[in-house]
Formats: C-alpha cells, sequence, structure tokens
C-alpha cells in the first residue's frame, strides 16, 4: 500500500513533535510544511526536525504549494480557536486536502461557531475531503473515552469525568496558558478576558451528551486558579508560595436526558496525575488511568493514527463520533 502523502501546517512545538513521529512511520510520507513565522521561510524542513526529507522547504503561506500528490493530508496545529484557524482550514480544502487538526474548538465546533461549521462543511463536501478535530483533551479523555465506556451499559443517567494533570511535564507553552507563575489577580483578569486557561471542556462536554444522546446540554462553568504551596521551578517558569500553578475547571452539563460533569485541573507540581471516569448507570462503571494520558504526545498520536484515513474519510465536516477513529494500528 502506497504511504499517505503529509504536509504540516504549524511547525510550534506540537506540530514539530507530529513531525518528529511521522518521519517514524512508513505509511506516511512528509511532502510539505507551512508556517506564518517569517524566520521560517524557505528553511529545509532537515534543518528543524532531524531525518526530515532535504527537498522539503516550509512555505509561509499554504498559496506556495502549486502541486502535491492526490490524496495528501494536512496536519494543522495553529490555534485553539475555530475561527482564527478557519482561514487555514478554508485554504486547504480549497485545494482539496483532507484536515486533521489540534484545533480544540474544532473537536465540537457546532456549540461556538455553528455558522462557521456549516461553512466549513459545505465546502469540504463540495471538494470531497474530510475535516477532523481531534487530540487528547477534547477529542478523547473527557469524551470519547467516557462514551466508549457506556457499551457495556444498558442505561446512563451522568457520566463524571476528573482529569489531573501535572503541567510541569508539559511544553512551556500550555504552562503559560494555565497561568503558571501570575499573581491570583493577574490569572483572574486574563481569565475573564479569556486569554488563560483550558480550550475545549464545553466541546467536551456537548460530544458526550450527544455521543449518549442526552440531547442538548445547559452549561455551567467554573474557572479558579490553583494556588502553590511550595516553590514549584520547570524549565519555562517559576512559581512562588501564593502565586499561580495552574487551572481548576469544572463543568456541569444538564441536559433533557442526562447529567456530564467535567473536571480539569491542570498545574505545575500537581500530584497524582490520573483520569478517572464514574458512569452513573446500569451496570455502574467506574475506570482509572493512573499517571494520565501524557497530553502532548497522546494529541501527536491521536493525530497521526488518524491521518491515513482522512484522505478515504467520507467527506464533510466531522467528529470524533464519526471516525476515523485515532486507533493506534500495527504497523509492518
Amino acid at each position: 500500500m502506497a504511504a499517505t502523502p503529509l504536509v504540516l501546517v504549524g511547525l510550534g512545538p506540537i506540530g514539530r513533535a507530529t513531525l518528529a513521529r511521522a518521519l517514524e512511520r512508513r505509511g506516511l510520507a512528509v511532502v510539505g510544511a507551512c508556517d506564518a513565522d517569517p524566520a521560517l521561510a524557505g528553511a529545509r524542513l532537515s534543518d528543524l526536525v532531524a531525518g526530515a526529507p532535504r527537498s522539503v522547504r516550509v512555505v509561509s503561506a499554504i498559496g506556495d504549494w502549486k502541486a502535491l500528490p492526490k490524496g495528501t493530508v494536512a496536519v494543522v496545529c495553529t490555534s485553539s480557536q475555530l475561527a482564527a484557524a478557519a482561514p487555514t482550514f478554508r485554504a486547504l480544502l480549497a485545494k482539496r486536502i483532507a484536515v486533521v487538526s489540534s484545533c480544540e474548538e474544532l473537536t465540537w465546533p457546532w456549540r461556538r461557531s455553528p455558522r462557521l461549521a456549516r461553512e466549513l462543511d459545505a465546502l469540504a463536501r463540495r471538494k470531497k475531503v474530510a475535516l477532523l478535530g481531534t487530540g487528547v483533551n477534547p477529542g478523547y479523555v473527557l469524551d470519547l473515552l467516557p462514551a466508549v465506556l457506556t457499551g457495556p451499559c444498558l442505561a446512563v443517567r451522568a457520566v463524571r469525568a476528573h482529569r489531573v494533570v501535572d503541567a510541569a511535564l508539559r511544553r512551556g507553552p500550555l504552562q503559560r496558558k494555565v497561568g503558571a507563575g501570575r499573581t491570583v489577580a493577574e490569572f483572574t483578569t486574563e481569565a475573564r478576558a479569556g486569554r488563560l486557561g483550558h480550550v475545549g471542556l464545553p466541546e467536551s462536554a456537548e460530544l458526550l451528551c450527544a455521543a449518549l444522546g442526552f440531547g442538548r446540554p445547559r452549561i455551567v462553568e467554573e474557572l479558579l486558579p490553583k494556588v502553590a504551596t511550595r516553590p514549584i521551578a520547570t524549565d519555562h517558569v517559576r512559581v512562588e508560595p501564593g502565586q499561580v500553578a495552574g487551572i481548576d475547571h469544572r463543568l456541569v452539563a444538564t441536559a433533557p436526558r442526562g447529567v456530564v460533569e467535567l473536571h480539569l485541573e491542570m498545574y505545575v507540581g500537581a500530584e497524582a496525575p490520573r483520569d478517572e471516569v464514574e458512569i452513573d448507570g446500569d451496570p455502574p462503571i467506574r475506570a482509572r488511568l493512573d499517571g494520565g494520558t501524557p497530553g502532548d504526545l497522546a494529541t501527536v498520536a491521536a493525530l497521526l493514527n488518524a491521518a491515513p484515513a482522512m484522505a478515504a474519510a467520507a467527506p464533510g465536516l466531522r467528529s470524533v463520533l464519526d471516525g476515523p477513529f485515532p486507533l493506534c494500528r500495527a504497523r509492518g
């Protein structure tokens, strides 16, 4: 079977990690890369990531690609917000390139941006390619995984999921995104302006409600700072006692036929990282992943596991409920 041609759009920490792992897969062939950073324009991809094809140079705009192999799939790692990423998606879909992206809002875009979701769906259908948002959170731990765990249930009344993440083990931009090192006052101001915190918890809730047939939920959220009680230093931030170490994000989604409760703690120095799911059903089910799912690596895996099937996926805007599911298939 021929390798799937792959282009990378966005060469930040996740984009470069995805590129490095893509090079390890026989079923993928990296044929292009794009990043808006002027400093990267024209750079050899091999100078950025060891082992990348020397013949591939970074372009600054998708329109700079004059010809790509048929069946090319794009992995997009740029913005968490759909509105910011939409021009990139439009440009790729217009070239008949299937897209899988780590954009958090793309995992369930019908919540915040139904009009834009319809537009992208219509464009993808016209161009006969698929568009999918996936990742680990949202896209797996707090939505797809709990949905799959209800398989042995005859009835489900509520789902509660709790994720604890040690942000000290994650990339620098994420540590800063959860407010590590800021004062409580700074955190409060930035969080209210939407410049801090995790993107995707409401998307996970709506995705899970849709998967279980609960109906459209009413969502109530609370975002609080997690305050450090001891000094913590990482390669990217330093946190003193009394400063913010990260976030404590809680959500309750009350739908006509069920309830979803999600709790995300993401802060530097978190003790006992874990993912827990509790299903109030017949029978009840409880699952716990000690150590938790390693977010950055898992996001890379979800993107690359879905990518090979994207070229053959049904056209249109899809969710992880539609597939292709990010299964790790054995490779020869």
